[in-house]
């Protein structure tokens, strides 16, 4: 048994380490969107992927979310629920869950990190694998708080079935933040009788009548397409929009009107030079063509 605490050890380094033997990863957790799967996504894009999700975020509530987390990366979650959770059925459960998918998927590509061609490339491979069923999500139908990772060894890492894998087990949510935020513990078992106990009481809650399926191999693709419909990165630019910029690329110039000369701002004491005034005309017409409309 090995204690992470996401200070000396993040869970994330101890899953990259594990993965690499593993060929499936069953992941019950609390909360999961995008920014967990980014974290591990090399380690994951071949790996059969089951998700159990026992709660979610209030799609009203990710602003607030997303200004709360600008002050404390790791607060609570769960203070930003629907409060009437509990009373929704089962599909407003699943358009609840998607919507907040979307919208944190959205709120994070606001940030200049997040809006890179590495990230998109990320995103390209989780979509891949909801196509080929490689990835599957559910939610529970009751809330659930439990949070674990069990990775089941590839056969030559098995030791002969006495190692089937690694199972860790703590407060870590398959958030960006759970894999490396600072106020989360775990532990890893090597052992096979709690890898068995641990993926027996997985598979049972996964196979529960009552499960919601957000993407799955039995489910249809409308979680796919929702997020293909709505994520920013798969928006298509208006093309007048596009032919007006083109324009203004090319032919707009700034006027002198425009400009707060030297000898404005100093009240006569400086004289205009024409290398300043060029050099002030071509900085503001810098941040004009680099600036989206």
């Amino acid at each position: 048994m090995s204690l992470i605490d996401n200070k000396a050890k993040t869970l994330q380094d101890a899953l990259k380490n594990a993965l690499p033997s593993a060929e499936s990863v069953d992941i019950l957790t609390a909360y999961f969107y995008f920014s967990g799967f980014s974290a591990l996504v090399d380690e994951l894009k071949d790996k059969k992927i089951r998700i159990l999700v026992g709660k979610s975020i209030d799609p009203n509530a990710v602003d607030e979310l997303s200004s709360a987390m600008k002050i404390d990366p790791d607060v609570d979650l769960a203070t930003f629920q629907n409060r009437n959770y509990l009373n929704l059925s089962r599909s407003q459960k699943k358009a609840e869950y998607v919507e907040s998918f979307v919208k944190l998927f959205n709120k994070s590509a606001l940030s200049e990190s997040f809006d890179s061609t590495e990230n998109q490339r990320m995103h390209k491979i989780f979509e891949e694998k909801l196509k080929d069923g490689s990835l599957e999500i559910r939610m529970t139908n009751e809330q659930n708080h439990a949070k674990a990772y069990i990775l089941t060894n590839k056969p030559e890492f098995s030791q002969g079935g006495d190692f089937k894998g690694n199972v860790f087990m703590g407060s870590n949510n398959f958030t960006y933040n759970g894999l490396i935020g600072q106020g989360e513990l775990a532990i890893t078992f090597r052992d096979n009788e709690k890898y068995d106990e641990l993926e027996s009481h997985f598979c049972n809650l996964w196979d529960n009548s009552n499960t919601i399926d957000i993407q799955t191999q039995e489910s249809n693709d409308d979680f796919l397409q929702e997020i293909q419909k709505k994520l920013w990165i798969h928006a298509t630019p208006d093309p007048y929009k596009v032919y007006i910029r083109i324009l203004h690329e090319l032919y707009a110039k700034v006027e002198d009107e425009d400009i707060k000369s030297p000898d404005t701002i100093s009240g006569g004491m400086f004289k205009n030079l024409k290398y300043q005034l060029d050099a002030i005309r071509d900085g503001i017409d810098c941040i004009n063509k680099n600036t989206i409309l």
